[in-house]
């Protein structure tokens, strides 16, 4: 176990994708019945976005490794608001909207992990939509493994493995979906600082970096309290679930890291970890989310073509990067494809990606001729 795990660790770091990690002695030792880890999800929007697809795959990457992964819902966390990333007080959402934006949430990770898949017949192998030169598909076939005499269907199957390695009813027992609702709102005020307040110094909590940042414009109580709550999560999986690790975007370390210490206090010779994904980024290094800039958000229910058009027109600098955090091609495969994509123009990283990345968030197979000139 502790040998395969190393090797998948090697693996995430070698497609840069750790930003962070804590404890990975734990993760090593992990055995077989300890392999729970969660994701915290905001229920700030009625639909997730491009950022949380890169984290979505990487859970798959767990799920491929025999991880029980919990997607956590924070309802009651999304009343307050996540500060570690803003420089002024969150908005305040109402309760209903939240509720709201939870159920859509749900519907929309259901579709993407737990609905079983099926490869509807569209009448065209892999990438003919985008060359109509067989012997370069033929290539590119041999490089991803895909033989020439398989059926339409099972071409397509093979192709899909690289972004969605399961085909089987079970993996629906994989994921749990949850909702931290279940516990916070159950838990009283005297209560919760009766039990966190006592465990947590005002001061280790003023040492991270983003409440430092905020002190100097202003942070208030709430704000101040969201790294509680969240820690409170953390510990409250690990204690009721089982749950032994914590993955999520680079941004949320602190909050992470709080939620370590608060288990180490109750459980000193815990086997807690956590790991931190890098955050999606553009070509000039600005992260992609919808707290950034209004007109990069790429949401999970967006137009098809903007969708498309994100994928599609990739430099070629910025999809040697995304071809490794987005799919599962190997890193031979993926240098192969770098030496038959000469000229540069036919841009077979980008299209592998886009066909890929466009069934996972769709649900359907690429059925659009794309102009080969463009």
């Amino acid at each position: 176990m502790e040998k395969k795990l190393k090797y998948f660790f090697k693996d995430l770091c070698d497609r840069e994708l750790i930003s962070n990690y804590a404890n990975l002695e734990n993760f090593y030792l992990l055995k077989k019945e300890e392999k729970k880890i969660y994701w915290g999800i905001d229920c700030n929007h009625d639909t997730l976005h491009i950022g949380h697809l890169l984290l979505i795959i990487q859970i798959i990457r767990f799920a491929k490794e025999d991880f029980k992964i919990f997607l956590m819902l924070g309802e009651s966390t999304s009343r307050i608001g996540d500060p570690s990333d803003k420089i002024e007080e969150r908005i305040r959402i109402k309760e209903k909207d939240i509720s709201n934006f939870s159920k859509k949430i749900k519907e929309q990770i259901e579709k993407i992990l737990i609905s079983p898949k099926k490869i509807e017949n569209y009448g065209k192998n892999p990438l003919e939509n985008f060359y109509n030169d067989s012997i370069l598909i033929k290539k590119i076939y041999q490089i991803l493994k895909i033989k020439e005499n398989w059926n339409e269907n099972k071409k397509w199957k093979e192709y899909l493995k690289y972004i969605w390695p399961f085909w089987d009813n079970k993996i629906d027992e994989k994921f749990q979906i949850i909702s931290n609702k279940k516990w916070l709102e159950k838990i009283s005020y005297i209560d919760f600082i009766d039990k966190i307040g006592r465990k947590l110094t005002v001061n280790y909590i003023l040492a991270k970096d983003w409440i430092k940042k905020r002190l100097s414009k202003g942070l208030s109580y709430l704000g101040f309290s969201y790294s509680l709550l969240q820690a409170y999560d953390f510990y409250y999986l690990y204690k009721n679930y089982d749950c032994k690790g914590q993955l999520g975007g680079s941004d949320q370390w602190g909050n992470i890291t709080t939620g370590l210490k608060l288990i180490k206090s109750y459980y000193p010779s815990n086997n807690a970890f956590a790991f931190n994904f890098c955050l999606l980024k553009d070509k000039m290094g600005k992260k992609i989310s919808k707290s950034g800039d209004k007109k990069g958000i790429i949401f999970l229910n967006s137009d098809e073509k903007i969708f498309c058009d994100f994928f599609q027109n990739m430099s070629d600098e910025q999809v040697l990067i995304y071809i490794k955090q987005f799919t599962f091609l190997k890193k031979k495969q993926i240098n192969e494809l770098i030496k038959l994509n000469n000229p540069p123009k036919l841009r077979i990283l980008q299209r592998i990606l886009l066909e890929l990345i466009y069934w996972i968030n769709y649900q359907k197979l690429y059925n659009v001729r794309i102009n080969l000139e463009q």
